[in-house]
């Protein structure tokens, strides 16, 4: 019987080996560097992360200074350096963390059901400030576990600030399970002027599913979430609960 060979991929060239484990994931390389000692190094190797790393942040060129904590992403990338790996991993930790601030300012409102625009529009401001990149919304804000006011202020900062393809947005949330998700939207109207006098305010309340935002079903609405109060828009609230019944009048407006 003729002997069997079995292949082995470390035994292919360093660089064709680089070039396929460049098509894996970050919990794919993961995977594969705790398979061998051989792995583990080729899969901490520069050459694979500061791809990862820019794709995901590509709004960050350098580490902000954080306390004693400042580095610069300026490190020349080779296949035997392991430094961007290292900063991968302390940028997923900072994220985690912001996600976390941002997270725990919109819970602490004392209306846990529903949030006056003021305060999901400074969390989607804080998240701006923070450079969120669209992996970072996807891992920390598109979480079926979580409120579908979270989900949407997540939504609201990707279309807003991160201006990502509608396809991709769309993918993202019927891959966390969160795309027929149900957000009850609410806005009061200031009444138009008719024969020298004002009619009375207007208020509107209608339930959209996060999909229906992305996909322009609901342009509408997502310009009132965008916008806020602003001009003839006196009041905007969502919720996880209808709010038809609930009194809105301008008298109820909360500054933040």
């Amino acid at each position: 019987m003729d002997s069997i060979r079995f292949f082995s991929c470390s035994s292919l060239p360093q660089d064709i080996i680089l070039k396929i484990s460049s098509s894996l994931q970050v919990i794919d390389l993961c995977a594969l560097s705790s398979c061998s000692t051989f792995w583990r190094e080729l899969c901490g190797s520069d050459i694979l992360w500061e791809p990862l790393f820019r794709q995901r942040w590509p709004l960050l060129s350098s580490f902000e200074s954080d306390g004693d904590n400042t580095l610069f992403l300026q490190t020349q990338t080779n296949e035997n350096s392991q430094e961007w790996r290292r900063f991968y991993v302390m940028q997923h930790k900072e994220m985690a963390s912001r996600a976390s601030e941002v997270i725990k300012y919109v819970t602490k409102s004392p209306a846990t059901l529903s949030l006056e625009a003021g305060i999901y529009l400074h969390a989607v401001e804080t998240m701006s400030s923070m450079r969120f990149g669209f992996q970072d919304v996807e891992l920390f804000f598109f979480k079926a576990n979580l409120s579908v006011l979270l989900n949407l202020i997540g939504l609201i900062y990707c279309i807003q600030h991160l201006k990502p393809r509608r396809e991709q947005v769309v993918d993202a949330l019927r891959r966390c399970g969160i795309s027929e998700q149900l957000v009850w939207v609410k806005w009061l109207t200031l009444g138009r002027w008719s024969g020298g006098s004002r009619m009375r305010d207007d208020i509107v309340s209608r339930q959209v599913s996060l999909v229906d935002v992305v996909t322009g079903k609901e342009e509408t609405v997502l310009r009132v979430l965008q916008r806020g109060v602003v001009h003839e828009v006196l009041r905007v609230c969502i919720s996880t609960v209808d709010l038809a019944c609930a009194p809105c009048s301008s008298s109820t407006i909360r500054n933040y």
